[in-house]
């Protein structure tokens, strides 16, 4: 296992430092079941790139906001492009001061150089950064930023959160021997509130620690389609402009100019970016069993996507939908109780290690 620090994408994580007393606070702990109020358990919020019974990959968190940070930076870049011509037109037919034109030239050129190193953090790098949760081994395997592949167990990782201005991410530390040092840090999946981030854990732990893989893939609904391929122009589109009801449709409306500016940056750096490719010794640790009866990723997503994106589902399909993503979550719940069930009577206690928290 490498333990080398991630260099981030815009902002490398903080390392070889002590865990604050927040990230301590907000910790999740492998082996302990956490209480979800309301009718969902866990919810995959759309990260998953695939799940059989041997892993589970997931996106990164950049994924769904690519595109935003480097619209504003291509625009600067287009704009400092069109006053150095026009500079170096008065310049040449106009006479200009050749020292006001050299002062110019260096000004803008060292913004421009800055801002294009901001541009490339997206452009021509990895169009992802997957994260694959291997059950059967019980290994974490990280596509980092740089590019390394490291491959951690999944009890040595301190799982805790990352604040994201409003929301917040989950991220996985690889401690030092004191278990408090930070020496490496990655973030994966969905960016959210604390609650929405409860239920995406205990998707994630579920599918590690739980006999319910089948019905946690029943609750995948969509998987973003990058395994095999490079994100379509329309694809990335729909990430950008999706919502969460019809309330958002006025604001969408008055951004979407921003957002066609935004898609077209998203798929310059796709289409310049490589795909990630998982080393031998990760696909031959992930490989699938022969005739596995859960394989679900993007080839299974269903039609009609642009309604779910813009949040205009006929009511009969919504609540069908919604009916069936509780039913399935029901069968999560009744699936761990009848395991834990089975651990009391087999073990003859009242308790096992998956505690409630």
């Amino acid at each position: 296992m490498g333990i080398s620090h991630d260099i981030g994408l815009f902002f490398p994580f903080k390392v070889n430092r002590p865990l604050t007393a927040e990230e301590k606070k907000r910790r999740f702990v492998q082996g302990r079941r956490r209480r979800c109020p309301g009718e969902a358990a866990v919810l995959d919020f759309e990260t998953v790139i695939r799940i059989n019974t041997t892993y589970l990959e997931v996106i990164d968190k950049f994924h769904s906001t690519r595109g935003m940070i480097t619209a504003f930076i291509m625009g600067f870049c287009i704009m400092i492009v069109f006053f150095l011509s026009v500079i170096t037109k008065i310049v040449i037919f106009n006479n200009g001061s050749i020292l006001g034109f050299i002062f110019y030239f260096v000004a803008f050129g060292i913004c421009f150089y800055f801002l294009i190193r901001i541009l490339l953090k997206e452009w021509f790098r990895y169009t992802h950064y997957p994260v694959r949760f291997n059950r059967k081994t019980r290994q974490v395997h990280i596509f980092q930023v740089s590019g390394e592949i490291i491959t951690v167990p999944w009890n040595k990782i301190y799982f805790t959160t990352n604040r994201q201005r409003l929301n917040e991410c989950i991220v996985g530390h690889i401690l030092a021997e004191d278990n408090d040092t930070v020496l490496n840090t990655f973030s994966f999946g969905h960016v959210g509130t604390r609650d929405e981030l409860s239920r995406y854990w205990e998707f994630i732990r579920c599918y590690m620690e739980e006999d319910c893989v089948a019905e946690l893939a029943a609750t995948v609904l969509y998987c973003p389609p990058v395994e095999y391929g490079r994100e379509g122009y329309i694809t990335g589109l729909q990430m950008l402009l999706q919502v969460e009801s019809r309330l958002e449709w006025l604001p969408t409306l008055l951004l979407l100019p921003l957002s066609l500016v935004e898609s077209v940056s998203r798929y310059i750096g796709t289409q310049t970016s490589r795909r990630p490719q998982w080393s031998a010794e990760v696909e031959m640790a992930c490989r699938p069993e022969p005739g596995d009866p859960v394989n679900v990723g993007a080839e299974h997503n269903g039609p009609g996507r642009w309604r779910t994106v813009l949040a205009n589902e006929p009511r009969a399909v919504y609540d069908a939908k919604n009916q069936y993503l509780k039913d399935a979550n029901q069968k999560i719940r009744d699936k761990m109780a009848h395991n834990r069930a089975m651990n009391v009577t087999m073990s003859g206690t009242t308790g096992d290690s998956n505690t409630w928290g």
